[in-house]
């Protein structure tokens, strides 16, 4: 399960449990990990703040000081929660280290245990604690961090830019949105989840995926299919020079499955796109014709694409303008599309279609006048905050990929490598994105799906191929390793 702060509290509150005793049961589940990481001969030193974290680490101290060289040193003051308070208690003076002698003990330590702050730390570093976290990170020593590491926000992926860097960090009980952000701010090399037995009762807004649960959901054929039981998919795109975009999307698409393709392209790449997709149907459209062939198209469209390759397309305003006002399924709008959008975001209120909004990060940047370190910092809340007020679904592209619904629900994907940091890998996307809303009804789940797919056969092609020469035209075939697997 992945939950943020609040909900996190509410967890904690709901299983009725003392906080005295989730603090020992949090501890002794760290420093039983922590023994499958731990070496006999190590010099252990753990830091702990004044809170239920530092709490945490008191146990942990407690613990392993009876097979361990362990000391500990309370670097923000003294304890000032009740259970952390307690914890301290039991901490031997033997193992209790001075804060000023803090440099000298830095020096002899083998392992250093991160329990300075807890999920409910926000903001930045004090410049009092600043040295610390330099020293820590300056050290050598093998670092852990308990659920979060200290200097980074549970919640949102900001991290400040002297936050602890670990080896490895034990999320407790429940992964937060920032185990879910590694790949944006690289704070640890792996995570540990470490399950406390607490009720989860509450339900979380940020949704998970993998293999089994994509399979549970991806819609078998029945005996009684045929090309049109699931609808039809409209890619409307591509342009001269560009025509490798819309056969891009064309290639997504059939990946996921889309057994009906309509692709709607300028007259200039045509034979270019046709001659290598012979399945798909084709609608070209000429400078005068546009509208002709788009009225005749949409009304059967399940679902629809917008925008890749469409740079120099004729009509472009007007192809989408008409399918933002006649489509009759969800629309995806990408790259061109999402350019023509700049000053234009607030029509998408009005659209009764459901959008779908797929940017990187530079193209998010000139959708919303916000520089992109500015976002890259607080991604989540940035992408919440613009589907909810333009009653869109969002794909904010990048390392981990989010999805964010006009309802509040959010994905974080976990899949995919740096072979699909190439051109190309966004109308590949796209044409799933199209492809899978035409195959399951429910936008924000077929969304979810066709990100987490798009990179998984990446990382399933990454067997084969090299990041640097990874192949896009194999995700069809990649797709077809991955159905039989599975039974289809």
């Amino acid at each position: 399960m992945i939950i943020d702060t609040k909900g996190m509290r509410q967890i904690e509150e709901d299983s009725q449990i003392p906080v005295s005793d989730l603090m020992f049961t949090a501890g002794s589940a760290a420093a039983e990990a922590l023994r499958g990481v731990l070496r006999h001969d190590d010099r252990i030193l753990i830091l702990i703040g004044n809170g239920n974290n530092g709490g945490d680490g008191s146990v942990i101290c407690s613990i392993l000081r009876n097979d361990y060289k362990v000391k500990i040193v309370p670097v923000c003051g003294t304890p000032k929660t009740d259970a952390a308070k307690a914890a301290w208690k039991k901490v031997p003076a033997s193992a209790r280290v001075p804060f000023k002698k803090l440099e000298e003990a830095l020096k002899d330590a083998d392992v250093i245990i991160d329990c300075i702050y807890g999920f409910g730390y926000h903001g930045d570093l004090k410049d009092g604690i600043r040295p610390v976290f330099r020293m820590v990170n300056n050290s050598g020593a093998r670092v852990y961090s308990i659920d979060i590491n200290s200097g980074a926000e549970a919640d949102t992926g900001y991290f400040d830019r002297d936050a602890i860097v670990s080896e490895t960090t034990f999320a407790l009980d429940c992964y937060k949105p920032f185990h879910m952000l590694r790949r944006d701010h690289r704070l640890f090399k792996n995570v540990e989840l470490l399950p406390l037995g607490l009720p989860h009762n509450i339900r979380s807004r940020y949704h998970e995926m993998n293999e089994e649960i994509f399979f549970s959901r991806f819609p078998r054929r029945p005996e009684t299919a045929y090309k049109g039981t699931y609808g039809k998919t409209m890619l409307c795109g591509g342009c001269y020079g560009m025509a490798g975009a819309l056969s891009l999307n064309i290639t997504g698409a059939r990946t996921v499955g889309a057994p009906y393709i309509e692709a709607v392209l300028p007259e200039s790449i045509y034979p270019i796109v046709a001659m290598k997709h012979t399945a798909a149907v084709f609608h070209p459209f000429g400078y005068n014709t546009a509208q002709q062939v788009l009225d005749s198209v949409l009304p059967h469209a399940k679902a629809v694409a917008f925008g890749s390759g469409a740079v120099y397309m004729d009509r472009k305003q007007e192809c989408m303008d008409l399918i933002l006002q006649k489509a009759a399924g969800p629309v995806v709008i990408d790259a061109e599309g999402l350019r023509m959008l700049k000053y234009n975001t607030y029509l998408m209120r009005f659209v009764r279609c459901p959008v779908i909004l797929t940017p990187h990060i530079g193209e998010f940047s000139a959708l919303i006048s916000k520089p992109a370190e500015s976002i890259m910092k607080h991604r989540i809340e940035y992408a919440l905050e613009f589907a909810r007020e333009h009653k869109v679904f969002l794909v904010l592209k990048g390392p981990d990929t989010i999805v964010a619904s006009p309802g509040g629900e959010v994905y974080i994907n976990q899949s995919g490598n740096p072979a699909l940091a190439t051109a190309g890998s966004g109308d590949l996307l796209t044409g799933m994105i199209a492809a899978m809303c035409t195959l399951n009804p429910d936008v924000f789940e077929a969304v979810t799906m066709a990100v987490w797919l798009h990179g998984y056969l990446a990382d399933l092609g990454r067997e084969e191929y090299a990041a640097e020469l990874f192949d896009l035209e194999s995700y069809p075939a990649l797709m077809n390793r991955l159905l039989k697997k599975h039974g289809f």
